[in-house]
């Protein structure tokens, strides 16, 4: 290959331009992100149970899912958690498993669970890290206020943002919504029905009146029967005449009779037919079939955050669909990713408005119509029982006159018992009178009691009844001739105060009743309930999600540049960045190339130091952006991102990359010197050192290639460096021997090697000092083992983390007012807490906003999210200075947390703390099945961790279970009156409801929610037990009759405290014990001193008690890491076998490797560094580097002993020739990694640790290397090397080809 470069050097000019341009286009396309892309394996389903407790949830929901699904293919692991209201099961998937199909696989599943009667679909969600927002904006603008700014920031910025690549979504934090309150009014209500009361009282009067008048006609009759007695034979002559007038009298009574009747039947006729639609809905289900859309719109807008999808943007209800049709077209497109395709296509805008026409508008017209129906009734029946008593009366006396009329036309023959018959007859009609008195009494005590507007002022019916009227449809098409029109029925309220008029019933007597008769209608908002301020002042907050497709920084870049552009266009217009993950990437992508060029610098420098010549420096200087394009040319095609891992990667191979073209410039210039001619020694420089860089190059990467046999963290975190480095490494072998030899040809043709002084001193103290070590090898032999034992002694006391903290300009902290402040005094708890952060030096920017509309509820939902005005989150941007070590401000802001009467808090470094995804502080789980069991061992434990300094916040996860309210009803008692548990919890579930959406009103193209409050009769504790429920039964007649009873009469309360939540893991129960780790403490290190105590305590049979967390997290990845630093040992020895051919002389090398160790644990030691995840690669890298100078001295001392140098001089001329390259390559590694190690920025934090073992133990290694490799080979080694002969090659290629003449 070098022979080649040498003789056609336009060939490596050409390739070298070709990468040049293949490297600078694809470092451009490159995406860059924080952090290499995790595959996330993750299904959560979600199942609402509305008004289930979490033991309910965890046996009725949780248990049947988990066995339902726990046998999925490639399902790892299950966990649940049942809470109040929901269950959640979360599915681990094998990590290379096929995610859309595992979804399928998963959504038939689903179909097959049984699930309670109540309980909601479930809902499955894919896991993503696009749930986090990828930036948090404050705007403010100056001379607005909140309103105005409100309605700036809908109209004018979010949809700016929202037209920009790549952003998926933008929520809202701060900004004031206006809503139309209807809260009904019980004065009024009461004044309406004291009217109606009086209306019926009046009409029940004219009833009675009719009744008395008919009693005097029949006392009347009595009386004149009686004089007939008297006069029958004098008033003869007048019989014919009161005949003829009580004929007349009973015409007319049966005239009235007819009419009445008449109505009574219109009346039962139309209630006929209205009861006939009522129950032609009910037995369709339609109510059913409404209320569970409403919860199936529920149960997806909670899940909604867990897609990365904000709550908002979905229905709540099929109001809400029906009002914002583009959050139906959302939910559509949802349900269509989620496989339910065919549910999408009956969920169509018609259907919706269809089924919500029948039931809130429809069904309450007809509830109400039958409600009057039924007064009108009992009236008219009344009327009419009244009028039949008079007819009869009528009726009696006609045909006693009649009779009367016969005995005159007889001659009054039998006028006596004529009379007498007359009597009867009256006494029947008093009688029958009387039974018209008792069915009126009874008619008005029924009037009395429905004379009231209850139904009609109901949550459900007055709802109903506003969102009927507020309508506006398109009915069809119409034909005038050949003409179409479309039909448009209806028009939709314009204002609240055409609200207001909005007629609710007509009553005879009283009139229209409207709404603002029984309510009061009012324009509310939500400015006294959120809070979001930046530096004192009122702001609206953003969270700008990006699509799952798009580059973090690329998003980034364009919401910035419209910020910039919005600001210009309206002066006084303020946005600020609070958090932003394009400004870590830029940060950290500046940071890391920055550090890489510092490093090339250096290594150039010591180039020059050593060779103390410009044209061999040159060479080399050439390698490194050749052998770093190569490089990004080799990820972009292999789709690896520019992110902090990879960088580091590319960052920690330039100190590397150059060592292979140091090792054949060194070898070329040392050629020159003894006059070989350029081309010649170029060749012969390069020939001789290959073998050497080669197995370097391939013991550097192959302690990468046990990462393809881990999983989890660690293979997701570092395949990317793995990648790079190795990237970095084959370029730079290419390289070496390829354009190296190429280059000296020409440069070095006038070339002399100049004189070192000071190296040459340098030299000859080298070799008096190696011959003593060759004399004496006890001293360095015991010298290195006794700083090995240090260092592994230490390691007991040294605390491991997984990744260190990042630092820089943006901070957050939280904080939890006490729950027994007001929400005015919380907000001005929040004043005095900004004001003081503001105060503190370094801190630029303070934005906080309350936690009942934080914007990360949106992307993590219940994964990550807090709600409530009582916590609140704030974001901090410090000052360029203060960014370089914000764990001062962080002191100081926990001085003022601490100062402030606070129910917790909590300070981060960064905005982008991992520790919720990658564990923080202590977690202990104990398995069992009894949850009062697992309760007490969970107090066992949480006494534990409260003996050990260091922990704080200790919990058990059912602080915030909530207090319970049990009402225990004896289900004998109530059945007896009728009722059953389920009538009993619906009733009191309607109770306790005192507010509802009503439909959405449109004023000048906004659109504003109505809602309904009825506080007029609310529930309360103390009314509970008297709560009335009332049962019509049947009596042994077969009348129906009304009774009233109390809940006290068949149940009883108590309280108590319900259990927050009951997590299960491959369907067995756990609890889990948290503590939050002080600073200063190390959360491995206290794990061991909680293991102790753990390995003395005897739990129940049946029970374990495991400490997770972070301790088992690092202990997971510390474990991998341990793996492959084993293979990784056996792959060099097996590649130093094929180099050396020998089984013995790698065990020289592999001695240095401790050493390594050793400076690496040296250098974190005196650095005061923790062990990360991070340094632990350090280590796997040293074991690959350190190793180089150790085969390039053994392979160079072979090569002087085949020559027929003897054993230890070959060892010190070795050393003294091989002295100045060692140094050479060690220097540039530890050089360009120095920049990292030293640098303060946030972005060099994540790489430090890395940087700090290498550079340890690269100066440890290469300085024992010179002295314990040559000891170790010489007690070792002793054995003779002989070459292998097989003849003259010329003549063996000769004989070759004579054979095959043959």
């Amino acid at each position: 290959m070098s022979k080649f470069s040498v003789k056609r050097p336009f060939t490596i000019f050409v390739a070298v331009v070709v990468f040049l341009m293949l490297g600078a286009v694809s470092f451009t396309k490159m995406t860059t992100d924080l952090l290499p892309e995790f595959n996330i394996p993750y299904v959560v389903v979600m199942t609402t149970y509305p008004g289930a407790s979490p033991d309910k949830i965890e046996s009725t929901v949780t248990r049947p899912l988990e066995s339902g699904l726990g046998t999925l293919n490639g399902v790892q692991n299950v966990t649940s958690t049942s809470s109040e209201n929901y269950s959640m099961v979360m599915l681990e998937f094998e990590e290379d498993t096929n995610m859309d199909s595992a979804m399928v696989k998963l959504s038939s599943a689903l179909d097959l669970v049984t699930l309670p009667e109540g309980a909601g679909t479930p809902m499955t969600m894919e896991v993503s890290a696009d749930m986090m927002a990828t930036m948090y904006v404050s705007v403010d603008y100056d001379k607005k206020d909140i309103y105005d700014l409100t309605d700036f920031v809908d109209e004018t910025v979010v949809p700016r943002l929202e037209r920009q690549n790549g952003v998926a979504s933008v929520d809202e934090t701060g900004a004031v919504s206006k809503t139309v309150e209807i809260r009904l009014d019980e004065k009024k209500i009461d004044a309406l029905n004291d009217k109606l009361a009086a209306q019926v009282n009046k009409k029940l009067a004219e009833t009675k009146e009719q009744l008395d008048e008919a009693q005097s006609q029949l006392d009347a009759a009595k009386s004149k029967m009686s004089d007939s007695k008297d006069q029958l034979k004098k008033q003869q002559d007048d019989t014919s005449d009161q005949l003829a007038s009580a004929s007349k009298a009973v015409d007319q009574a049966l005239a009235a009779q007819a009419s009445y009747e008449a109505q009574l039947n219109s009346l039962k006729a139309s209630q006929k037919a209205l009861e006939t639609e009522k129950d032609a809905y009910e037995k369709a289900g339609v109510k059913e079939n409404y209320q569970k859309i409403n919860e199936t719109f529920a149960g997806m807008q909670q899940a909604a955050g867990l897609y990365g999808i904000p709550a908002d943007t979905l229905p709540s209800d099929v109001k809400d669909a029906l009002e914002h049709p583009e959050k139906l077209e959302t939910l559509q497109a949802l349900m269509k990713q989620m496989g339910q395709e065919d549910a999408v296509k009956e969920l169509t805008e018609d259907n919706l408005k269809q089924i919500d026409t029948i039931v809130n508008t429809r069904m309450g017209q007809i509830d109400t119509a039958l409600a009057n129906l039924e007064i009108e009734i009992k009236t008219a029946q009344a009327v009419l029982d009244g009028v039949n008593e008079q007819v009869q009366q009528a009726s009696d006396s006609y045909n006693q006159l009649e009779k009367g009329k016969i005995s005159a036309a007889a001659g009054f023959g039998s006028a006596d018992a004529q009379l007498a018959s007359g009597e009867t007859a009256l006494s029947d009609s008093e009688k029958e009178l009387q039974d018209g008195i008792d069915a009126y009494e009874k008619a008005r005590d029924q009037a009395l009691k429905s004379a009231n507007l209850d139904q009609v002022c109901s949550l459900d019916t007055l709802s109903q009844l506003i969102y009927a009227q507020n309508f506006a449809m398109p009915a069809g098409y119409i034909y005038e001739g050949d003409t179409q029109y479309l039909l448009k029925v209806g028009d939709e309220y314009n204002s609240a105060d055409e609200m207001k008029d909005t007629v609710l019933c007509n009553i005879d007597g009283i009139g229209d009743v409207r709404l603002s008769d029984v309510a009061a209608v009012t324009w509310i908002d939500n400015s006294g309930s959120a809070y979001a301020k930046v530096n004192g002042n009122q702001a609206v907050l953003l969270s700008v999600y990006k699509a799952s497709t798009a580059g973090t920084s690329d998003v980034s870049d364009r919401c910035n540049d419209a910020f910039e552009e919005l600001e210009k266009e309206y002066d006084g217009l303020h946005i600020t960045n609070l958090m932003d993950q394009g400004d870590y990437i830029d940060m950290i992508v500046q940071s890391v190339l920055s550090n890489l060029i510092y490093g090339a610098i250096l290594a150039i420098i010591v180039l020059a130091v050593f060779l103390k010549s410009v044209k061999p420096t040159i060479v080399v200087a050439f390698s490194i952006p050749i052998s770093v394009l190569v490089a990004v040319v080799l990820m972009y095609f292999s789709g690896v991102t520019l992110n902090i891992i990879s960088l580091s990667g590319l960052a920690l191979g330039v100190g590397m990359l150059v060592d292979n073209s140091i090792v054949v410039i060194e070898n070329i210039y040392r050629l020159r010197g003894k006059g070989i001619p350029s081309a010649r020694a170029a060749v012969m420089g390069a020939k001789q050192v290959a073998g050497a860089i080669t197995s370097s190059t391939l013991t550097t990467i192959c302690v990468f290639l046990p990462i393809i046999f881990t999983g989890g963290l660690v293979r997701q975190l570092f395949v990317d460096l793995a990648l790079t480095i190795a990237y970095s490494l084959v370029a730079s072998l290419l390289v070496a021997l390829t354009l190296v030899p190429a280059m000296s040809s020409t440069l070095l043709r006038n070339t002399q090697e100049k004189q070192h002084k000071l190296f040459d001193r340098v030299m000859v103290f080298y070799e008096k000092v190696l011959r003593f070590c060759l004399r004496r090898k006890a001293v360095p032999l015991l010298i290195a083992a006794a700083l090995l034992a240090g260092c592994v002694y230490q390691i007991k006391n040294t605390g491991l983390i997984l990744l260190p903290d990042m630092g820089g300009n943006q901070m957050s902290v939280t904080m939890e007012a006490k729950p027994e402040l007001s929400d005015e005094e919380t907000f001005k708890l929040a004043d005095d807490a900004m004001k003081q952060m503001q105060e503190i030096d370094g801190v630029e920017t303070v934005g906080m906003m309350s936690g009942s509309s934080d914007v990360s509820g949106a992307s993590a939902a219940s994964l990550m999210g807090s709600g409530g005005t009582h916590n609140l989150t704030v974001y901090i941007l410090l000052d360029e200075e203060a960014a370089k070590d914000n764990s001062q401000i962080a002191h100081r802001l926990e001085t003022v947390m601490a100062g402030l009467d606070l129910e917790d808090y909590s300070v981060s470094t960064s905005n982008m703390d991992m520790s919720a995804m990658l564990g923080d502080g202590m977690a202990v789980n104990i398995y069992g099945e009894d949850t009062d069991e697992l309760l007490k061992i969970g107090d066992d434990v949480m006494a534990m961790l409260k003996d050990i300094k260091g922990f704080d916040k200790i919990s058990n996860g059912q602080e915030e279970g909530d207090q319970t309210l049990v009402i225990s009803i004896d289900k004998d008692k109530a059945m007896r009156q009728g009722l059953t548990v389920a009538q009993i919890y619906s009733e009191l579930t309607e109770a306790l409801t005192t507010e509802k959406d009503a439909t959405s009103l449109t004023v000048d193209q906004e659109q504003y929610n109505v809602k309904i409050v009825d506080e007029t009769d609310k529930l309360t504790v103390d009314k509970l037990m008297d709560y009335e429920f009332e049962v019509e039964k049947t009596d042994a007649q077969g009348n129906k009759e009304t009774e009233t009873h109390k809940l006290k009469e068949f149940a009883t309360s108590s309280k108590g405290q319900g259990l927050a939540s009951v997590t299960r893991e491959n369907q067995r129960t756990y609890l889990t014990i948290t503590a939050e780790t002080l600073d200063g403490y190390n959360t491995t290190l206290l794990s061991r001193q909680l293991q102790e105590k753990l390995d003395q305590y005897q739990a129940p049979d049946g029970y374990d008690v495991e400490i997770g967390g972070e301790s088992s997290s690092i202990q997971d990845a510390m474990g991998d890491i341990i793996l492959m630093l084993f293979m990784a040992v056996a792959l060099i020895y097996l590649i130093m076998v094929a180099q050396f051919q020998s089984l013995l002389s790698p065990f020289i090398v592999l001695f240095t490797i401790p050493l390594a160790f050793t400076g690496g644990l040296l250098a974190l030691y005196i650095t005061r560094q923790e062990i990360s995840l991070v340094a632990m690669m350090g280590f796997l890298m040293l074991a690959g580097v350190v190793v180089n100078n150790g085969i390039v001295f053994v392979d160079y001392t072979n090569q002087l002993r085949l020559a027929g140098m003897s054993r230890q001089e070959a060892l010190v001329r070795t050393g003294i020739s091989r002295m100045r390259p060692i140094l050479m390559t060690a220097l540039t590694t530890i050089l360009a990694m120095s920049i990292m190690a030293v640098s303060k920025d946030a972005a060099s934090v994540m790489s430090k640790g890395m940087a700090i073992t290498v550079i340890g133990g690269l100066l440890y290694a290469t300085l024992m290397t010179l002295f314990i490799v040559p000891v170790l080979y010489d007690l070792l080694f002793r054995k003779e090397l002989k070459k292998v002969d097989i003849g003259d090659e010329k003549l063996l290629e000769e004989d070759e080809l004579t054979i095959d003449e043959m």
